[in-house]
C-alpha cells in the first residue's frame, strides 16, 4: 500500500508539470488579453504608448516561454502573481473563494447521498414495485433538468411565493448561520439533485446485481435477518461503483457550481473563474485551474485507496 501511494504521488509531479504547460497554453489561446478586454468595455481608443507601458508593467510584453518560466517559479516560491482584474494576490483571492465553494460542494454531495442511498436501496429491494417506479422517475427528472434552469425556477418561485431572494456576498456560518443557510441550502439542493439522481440509478443497478450473487444467497441460507443481508453483505459491495462515480462528481461539482454560483450570486471559485475569463485575467485563471486540477488528482488517489476498505480482496 505504501509503495503504491508513493508511486502515485511521484507520478503526480510530471502530471502537474504537463498540466501547467497545458493551462498556460490554453489561457493564451483566448483571443485578446486584459488590456484588450478593458478597452472593449470602455469602448475607447487608448494611446498606444500607454497600452505598451501597461503591457510591460504586467509582463505581457515578454515572450511566452519567459512568462511560463516566471509563472512556474512563482508557483514553487509561493508567489502566484497578482490578479489584473481585482488587483489582489491570486492566492488571496483563491483563499477567500475556496471555503465558499468547498462548503457548497460538501453540502451538495451530502444532500445527494442522503437522497440517493435510501432510494437506491429501496428501488433495488422492492424491484418493479411502485417505490421502484417512483424512484426511477425521480432519477430521470433529476438527470434531465439542467442546473441553470432549476436555479432560475428556484429564484422565480422563491421570490413569488416565499418572498425569498438569494443573499449577495458570503456569510460565514459561524457569524450568520441563518443567512448562510438561506444562501447555500437552495444552491446545495440544485447541485445535489443531479448528483442524487445519478447515484440512485447506479446504486439500484449494482444492488440488483449484488443481491443475486452467490454469497448473498449463502447468507440468506444461513438464516441471517434480511436487514443484515442487505446492508452488511450486499450494500457494502454495491458501493464500489458508487464511490467511483462519487469521485467524478466531486470534480464535476466545481463545474456545476460555476453556473449556480453565477445565478445565485455566490462568490466562490466558479464565479471568480467566469469573471477572470471574461476579463482575460491570466494569473487568476491559471491559479484557479491549477487548484482544480490538483484537487482532481488528489481526489482520484483517495478514491482508489478507498476501494480496499470497501472490498478487502482488492490489492495494490
Amino acid at each position: 500500500m505504501q509503495t503504491y501511494i508513493l508511486r502515485r504521488i511521484a507520478f503526480m509531479v510530471p502530471t502537474l508539470l504537463f498540466v501547467t504547460v497545458a493551462v498556460f497554453a490554453l489561457v493564451r489561446i483566448m483571443p485578446g488579453d486584459f488590456i484588450t478586454a478593458q478597452m472593449a468595455e470602455s469602448r475607447g481608443v487608448a494611446d498606444p504608448a500607454f497600452v505598451a507601458r501597461v503591457r510591460a508593467d504586467l509582463g505581457l510584453d515578454k515572450p511566452a516561454p519567459v512568462q511560463y518560466v516566471r509563472w512556474v517559479v512563482g508557483i514553487v516560491t509561493g508567489d502566484w502573481g497578482t490578479s489584473y482584474w481585482q488587483n489582489r494576490p491570486v492566492l488571496t483571492v483563491i483563499r477567500g473563494a475556496l471555503p465558499v465553494s468547498f462548503q457548497l460542494g460538501v453540502m451538495a454531495i451530502v444532500f445527494g447521498l442522503m437522497i440517493s442511498m435510501p432510494l437506491g436501496v429501496i428501488a433495488a429491494v422492492k424491484q418493479d414495485s411502485w417505490a421502484d417506479y417512483a424512484s426511477r422517475m425521480i432519477a430521470v427528472v433529476g438527470i434531465s433538468v439542467p442546473n441553470f434552469f432549476l436555479a432560475t425556477l428556484v429564484i422565480i418561485y422563491g421570490a413569488k411565493f416565499l418572498g425569498w431572494f438569494p443573499p449577495q456576498g458570503y456569510r460565514p456560518p459561524l457569524e450568520d448561520f441563518s443567512g448562510n443557510m438561506q444562501q447555500f441550502l437552495p444552491a446545495a439542493f440544485i447541485l445535489g439533485s443531479a448528483l442524487a439522481a445519478q447515484n440512485m440509478r447506479i446504486l439500484r443497478t449494482t444492488m440488483l446485481e449484488t443481491l443475486r450473487a452467490d454469497y448473498v444467497r449463502t447468507a440468506r441460507a444461513k438464516g441471517l435477518v434480511e436487514v443484515q443481508v442487505i446492508f452488511r453483505h450486499a450494500f457494502r459491495n454495491a458501493l464500489i461503483p458508487v464511490v467511483t462515480l462519487l469521485g467524478f462528481q466531486i470534480i464535476t461539482t466545481v463545474g456545476g457550481s460555476v453556473i449556480v454560483e453565477q445565478v445565485l450570486g455566490i462568490n466562490g471559485i466558479g464565479r471568480n473563474f467566469i469573471n477572470a475569463v471574461q476579463q482575460r485575467d491570466y494569473p487568476l485563471v491559471q491559479g484557479i485551474l491549477l487548484v482544480i486540477i490538483t484537487t482532481t488528482l488528489t481526489v482520484n488517489l483517495l478514491i482508489d485507496l478507498s476501494y480496499s476498505f470497501l472490498d478487502p480482496r482488492i490489492k495494490y
